[in-house]
């Protein structure tokens, strides 16, 4: 178990004042079998009155509306989180998992992706159950990719990503999930904060016996202590961290600033 200090900072800029901006926020950790919140601050700036809810995946978000004109938004938000609870979160009931074991946009996979599951496949075939299947296929996509910023954007596919060998984290987490579908391993995308300094995080939840086991494909490694999960869904979109409207011709710029520290005891 590690005692972890984290702080998120969103920033958005628009190149001239906007009105009645709507928004909604997905970027609250809550408390779960792996990790415990405590000392949650959040502050929005321009002040906001704010409401709450949860999306279908359970995640909680955070809406609001800034009528007045403004050309810039902040979500700042810091708290401790005890990490390493668990090494799984339990799952809802098995036939609710449909949704995890089929391909959308970003996870359906290409020539260059069947192709590569047909070399996997031998590495599997003695594999019994699905955490040891995804053990294999972490260690592999990780040998197989080089992580590179900038040679991907938000709406790259796991196919255009494998087929260039390159990418960041999305990137990563998109092809596990597109493996893990193909054998027929329900998976979902899961984005954080960790350990670090940096921005946010993604990363893989695959489900076996029962639970959902992490597994960070862009760091080759199971996710333990070091990881600070937000919230989980299909594919990135299932999870992005900002969505909103607003009246204006405006070009607005995302900035997304994150600390997280381990409290020596």
């Amino acid at each position: 178990m590690k005692k972890l200090r984290f702080e998120y900072r969103m920033t958005i800029t628009f190149d001239q004042p906007v009105t009645d901006h709507r928004f909604t926020v997905k970027c609250v950790p809550e408390t779960t079998e792996r990790q415990r919140i405590c000392d949650l601050e959040i502050r929005v700036l321009p002040d906001h009155s704010l409401s709450g809810g949860r999306d279908s995946f359970g995640n909680r978000y955070i809406y609001g509306n800034s009528p007045d004109p403004g050309d810039r938004f902040e979500i700042y938000m810091r708290g401790q989180a005890d990490t390493g609870l668990s090494c799984m979160e339990t799952a809802e009931a098995e036939h609710r998992l449909g949704r995890y074991r089929y391909a959308t946009s970003y996870t359906r996979p290409g020539e260059s992706i069947l192709a590569y599951h047909k070399e996997l496949r031998e590495l599997l075939a003695d594999k019994t159950d699905n955490y040891d299947k995804c053990v294999t296929i972490m260690h592999e996509l990780y040998r197989m990719m080089t992580y590179q910023p900038g040679v991907t954007t938000l709406k790259t596919t796991a196919e255009e990503a494998f087929g260039q060998r390159k990418g960041v984290c999305q990137d990563y987490a998109h092809i596990m999930i597109t493996l893990c579908h193909m054998e027929n391993i329900p998976a979902r995308y899961v984005v954080g904060m960790l350990i670090g300094e940096g921005a946010s995080h993604a990363w893989v939840e695959i489900y076996d016996k029962g639970g959902w086991y992490g597994f960070d494909p862009t760091n080759d490694t199971i996710v333990e202590a070091d990881h600070i999960k937000i919230s989980n869904g299909r594919d990135y979109r299932d999870c992005l961290i900002n969505q909103g409207v607003f009246v204006g011709n405006a070009k607005q710029t995302q900035k997304i600033q994150v600390l997280v520290e381990e409290i020596q005891q």
